[in-house]
């Protein structure tokens, strides 16, 4: 890969991160709108049905204060339940209620025609090539955040 090629992978991926940036900080600009987290959160328990606050954090890669309060949002609206576990009554788990189940399908079910009509054309390889990509970048993210967990003082 070309130097010119490298930079212009870089700069796809800044932009990118920008976006996404600014896109989460409109999310609390609208009252009653559920930001992209609430609908992370709400897609775990769409996918894994019944889940601890802890395990639910982890899997929408919250940190668990985050996941209590965005479930006392969840819960206030009607979109989640909490429930004692029925295999360990000490443990408390998150289920969708129909509401939150229909709005959460509705929500994927949106995404998920917009990603095919802007990606739908792109063949297989070029698919797994994005996969791949983006996968690496994940992991020089990693680095660098284990890096400064490692080193916390400041350069």
């Amino acid at each position: 890969m070309s130097e010119e090629s490298l930079d212009a992978l870089r700069v796809a991926f800044v932009r990118l991160l920008g976006t996404e940036r600014r896109l989460r900080g409109r999310e609390g600009q609208r009252p009653g709108e559920l930001s992209l987290a609430h609908y992370r959160l709400l897609t775990c328990l769409l996918d894994h049905d019944r889940l601890p606050s802890g395990r639910l954090a982890a899997a929408a890669d919250l940190t668990p204060a985050s996941t209590t309060q965005m479930l006392d949002l969840l819960e206030k609206r009607g979109y989640v339940t909490r429930e004692r576990d029925t295999r360990d009554r000490r443990v408390v788990v998150a289920v969708l209620t129909e509401e939150g189940r229909r709005l959460t399908a509705e929500r994927r079910g949106e995404f998920r025609a917009r990603w095919a009509e802007l990606l739908g054309e792109l063949d297989e390889a070029e698919h797994e090539a994005g996969v791949r990509v983006l996968e690496r970048m994940a992991r020089v993210l990693e680095e660098l955040a284990e890096r400064k967990r490692a080193d916390p003082t400041p350069a």
